[in-house]
């Protein structure tokens, strides 16, 4: 049955474009509304929670429905999935669809659910008939009565996993065992409930068509291995992520809300710079673009957490850049690292070409900083798989050169800004252009990129055949628009937002 109700989740996206009312029905369950009753089949301690909308009828399935119909391959897909169902003996129209309506809860009833050999979920959903459940469970081919607990029915399947009814409930679990524990453990007072499963999602859309709980300190208190990583300072204030999925008519969209404790928390032990203020992003139609406000902050956050997970391999790390530094004449942390505190724009082509611009604190000063680092330029690309390097100097700028099919890279400072690219042209467009606001961005983290360019260039990469024809042509034909999206920081967590845009 968890086969069935997976794949039935799947076909939901087959009647979003015209389906018909689900039913009524009311819980007979405790809970103050269906998705607090899903939800307290687990524990107060889950570190995962994953709840679905079912409601076909509602404006999220509905925009879906509408995103699809504007792809040429989005009926067939529909079609094909309503025929997955039907071929298991089901009809979906007259046996499935009548439940659905409410959330569907699929949660981890413990970290050792996610982190072992084998994930494991509990999967609950309080269905809008119960009487067309009863008759579904009782009549299905794949599921055999196995006895009764907490008074629900209960019914093995066929692939060792266990299912069962209580009231006007759907569960499913990997074993037996799992299954009378969320039974058990929807009688007690510590079981989840809507309220703390809404408190990691505040600030994100309430009427998302996908949502997501995860306590962060539970899955990280329930790995060994990463017990070093809780003593850096960030790591031990986290505590939940909350994430959306949601559509519009013409945009599908993710909303991240990460929180931390910001009681021990300063600026400088944040992975990206704070603050709203958002960079600019440069670059040309079908390469991924972005930006990024303080690459130095990132810088030493990463070497922060390098020293405290693993201080042997640091301290050699530490030393080399000590050694260099000596033989150099400069700070690298002061002269390198700190210099890249203003904003950064990147853009990466599927061709393996990249182009970036980094506003300087004191052009001058790294204008003589970088003439020493160009001394051991060829020996560091050597050793990052650059082979044969060298290095060459022509009008102001620098020419790292390999051998075999490795790209020439240029770079050097233009205009007071740091410039580097594999395409000699572009040093005067990075130097030249001002990069352009991320319309709504808020936060260090900025992006911007046409989708549909992007995807008619992977497309042409992976060439003809059967993906090529069916789906292929389908998505470079597609109305995709821009990619945008953003990410903000604070002592009290990261927010970012990801939309799609679909014209």
């Amino acid at each position: 049955m968890r086969r069935v109700l997976a794949t039935s989740l799947a076909a939901l996206a087959a009647g979003a474009v015209a389906v018909s009312g689900c039913g009524g029905g009311s819980s007979g369950s405790g809970g103050k509304d269906p998705l607090d009753n899903a939800l307290g089949y687990l524990p107060k301690s889950a570190p995962l929670v994953i709840a679905i909308d079912t409601d076909l009828n509602g404006a999220q399935w509905k925009s879906l429905g509408t995103i699809a119909n504007k792809f040429s391959f989005g009926g067939q897909v529909a079609q094909q999935l309503k025929q997955s169902i039907n071929k298991q003996g089901l009809d979906f129209d007259t046996q499935i669809k009548p439940l659905l309506g409410n959330e569907v809860v699929l949660g981890a009833a413990d970290p050792q659910s996610i982190l072992g050999d084998h994930s494991s979920f509990v999967v609950a959903l309080q269905v809008k008939d119960k009487g067309k459940l009863e008759g579904l469970l009782k009549n299905s081919k794949d599921l055999h009565a196995d006895g009764s607990s907490h008074g629900a029915t209960l019914y093995k399947q066929d692939d060792g996993g266990e299912t069962a009814q209580q009231n006007d409930v759907l569960l499913a679990a990997d074993t037996k065992a799992q299954l009378e524990q969320a039974l058990e453990q929807r009688d007690k007072s510590d079981r989840l409930t809507e309220d703390q499963f809404n408190s990691a999602l505040s600030d994100l859309p309430k009427d998302a068509l996908l949502r997501v709980y995860t306590d962060l300190q539970a899955l990280i208190g329930g790995s060994p291995s990463a017990s070093q990583a809780r003593q850096v300072k960030w790591v031990a204030a986290l505590r939940t992520l909350g994430v959306t999925g949601s559509a519009t008519d013409n945009a599908i969209s993710f909303d991240v809300n990460v929180k931390t404790d910001p009681l021990n928390l300063t600026d400088a032990d944040i992975p990206i710079a704070t603050g709203d203020q958002s960079p600019g992003v440069l670059g040309n139609r079908g390469e991924l673009v972005f930006g990024l406000r303080g690459v130095s902050q990132v810088v030493q956050f990463a070497q922060g957490v390098a020293q405290t997970i693993s201080p042997g391999s640091f301290g050699d790390f530490a030393r080399a850049k000590a050694t260099i530094g000596q033989q150099l004449g400069i700070d690298v942390d002061k002269d390198v690292i700190q210099q890249f505190s203003g904003d950064t724009s990147v853009a990466i082509g599927l061709d393996g070409n990249f182009a970036a611009r980094a506003e300087l604190q004191d052009p001058a000063a790294f204008t003589k900083t970088l003439a020493k680092l160009a001394q051991v330029a060829p020996e560091f690309a050597n050793g990052v798989g650059f082979q044969g390097a060298k290095l060459t100097k022509s009008r102001g700028l620098y020419k790292l050169t390999g051998k075999g099919k490795s790209k020439d890279v240029y770079f050097g400072v233009v205009n007071n800004v740091f410039v580097i690219a594999t395409q000699p042209a572009r040093i005067a467009q990075l130097a030249s252009q001002t990069p352009k606001p991320v319309d709504g961005a808020k936060g260090a983290f900025a992006t911007s990129s046409d989708a549909g360019a992007i995807v008619a260039a992977v497309i042409s990469q992976i060439g003809g055949g059967s993906l090529g024809a069916t789906l292929g042509g389908g998505l470079a034909s597609a109305p995709l628009g821009n990619l945008d999206g953003w990410a903000g920081a604070s002592t009290s967590g990261i927010k970012a937002h990801l939309q799609l845009q679909i014209k």
